[in-house]
């Protein structure tokens, strides 16, 4: 009997240590449900997102909202912003990035957005907001309150959620 009470007590030790070493897993985003979200605090809702690249998820909202964010800061022509993610828009990130002590590899990652999310702040409420870029750019989004964010965008200035899976701006050709 003490034996058998031996053997829980450890098992019962060991288990509670387990739980404690193993460290919890970060909260990160379903690209596959295919919107940049989150749900909580908005602060972090860009830093387990991407990626997108010339070679992954290349065509779509959430590449031309990071268009728009390197026209905010310089790196790009606003003419260049136009869902596709190609040389000029790489060649851009990479300047970005390594501008910002990251890796420059031209795959915007949690990494980089998570840098970008930086330079976000709240606009009347925590479901506006604005990305301040160089001088006076600035760049409106919206956070839903399903935790999709979405952003204006196009000659008619519409609202569009920030889609991986689609790209449907006007500008988009």
């Amino acid at each position: 009997m003490h034996l058998r009470i031996r053997a829980v007590a450890t098992a019962i030790v060991v288990a509670t240590v387990g739980a404690v070493a193993i460290p919890a897993a970060p909260a990160s985003a379903n690209v596959s449900q295919g919107y940049i979200a989150g749900s909580g605090t908005w602060t972090d809702d860009w830093n387990d997102e991407g990626p997108i690249s010339a070679s992954t998820r290349s065509y779509n909202n959430v590449v031309a909202m990071w268009q728009k964010i390197l026209v905010a800061d310089g790196y790009l022509a606003a003419s260049g912003v136009d869902c596709r993610f190609g040389a000029v828009t790489t060649a851009a990130t990479k300047r970005w990035q390594s501008d910002r002590g990251l890796v420059s590899d031209g795959v915007v990652g949690p990494k980089t957005l998570a840098r970008a999310a930086t330079r976000l702040t709240t606009y009347e409420s925590d479901n506006w907001f604005y990305y301040d870029g160089l001088g006076s750019n600035f760049i409106y989004f919206g956070r839903l309150p399903d935790g999709r964010w979405d952003m204006s965008l196009g000659v008619d200035l519409e609202w569009k959620p920030l889609a991986y899976t689609h790209a449907n701006f006007s500008i988009c050709s």
